[in-house]
């Protein structure tokens, strides 16, 4: 009698592996930033607008005959982004200006061109890098350097958030918010979620002496990472527990 029930069981264990084949991810990344790879064309009028979406439902087209299933789309540059959000501005390679609405939602372009071919489309966000000062002014007002300065680091000409503060994880998970909650992405893809190279000057000694509790500072800096990363993981799953 117990050998029928092993017998039985490995068969039902062999046909629930067969049942799940494995997936194979064929993932490539659409970077915006300096419209490395799109948009090419700025979105300022009907037609600039029609051949902007054209150039990335062609570069979908060839990726999907070339066997990719899942899109990294650019959603977050340099303190700005490629969807209508209420924290951050447009990024100006859309149509040349920063903040100006490109007349058209990218994100929600990008999801349902992807979904239409069969692919997956993560939102790839680019985290703790808001560019060089002349960047970070062309935000205007709606910068987080302005909005939110004390979670905003100047180091090397160039403006960082700041991983040591405790308020970073939360600004970061409001854009992520936006994000699951008004677009169908099926993830959320960091980039750049690191200090600045060689940053021994990196200037977070207020917040290490205020949270460091014994730890020194190059493990206390992993801890921070490491925490934003815990932090957004468990605020996704519990809006979207499917969502990657």
């Amino acid at each position: 009698m117990f050998r029928y029930i092993f017998a039985l069981l490995a068969i039902v264990f062999t046909m629930s592996m067969q049942a799940a084949p494995k997936y194979e991810v064929r993932a490539a990344w659409v970077t915006a930033v300096y419209g490395l790879d799109w948009p090419k064309t700025r979105a300022t009028t009907p037609a600039g607008i029609r051949k902007q979406q054209a150039e990335l439902v062609a570069m979908l087209d060839k990726l999907k005959a070339a066997n990719f299933n899942t899109i990294l789309f650019q959603a977050r540059t340099r303190g700005d982004v490629l969807y209508a959000s209420n924290i951050e501005p447009f990024n100006s390679i859309l149509t040349g200006q920063t903040g100006r609405d490109p007349g058209y939602d990218p994100l929600a372009f990008a999801v349902e061109e992807c979904h239409k071919r069969g692919m997956e489309c993560h939102a790839w966000m680019v985290t703790i890098p808001l560019g060089n000062k002349k960047h970070v002014a062309a935000l205007g007002r709606k910068s987080v350097t302005v909005q939110n300065r004390k979670i905003c680091i100047p180091y090397k000409n160039e403006w960082f958030l700041n991983p040591g503060h405790p308020e970073t994880k939360e600004y970061l998970m409001k854009l992520v918010n936006e994000v699951i909650t008004r677009y169908d992405v099926d993830g959320v893809h960091f980039d750049y979620l690191r200090y600045p190279e060689n940053a021994p000057h990196f200037s977070d000694n207020k917040e290490f002496r205020q949270y460091a509790k014994g730890r020194n500072i190059t493990q206390w800096r992993r801890d921070n990472l490491t925490d934003i990363v815990r932090y957004i993981y468990k605020g996704v799953k519990a809006v979207k527990h499917g969502l990657k």
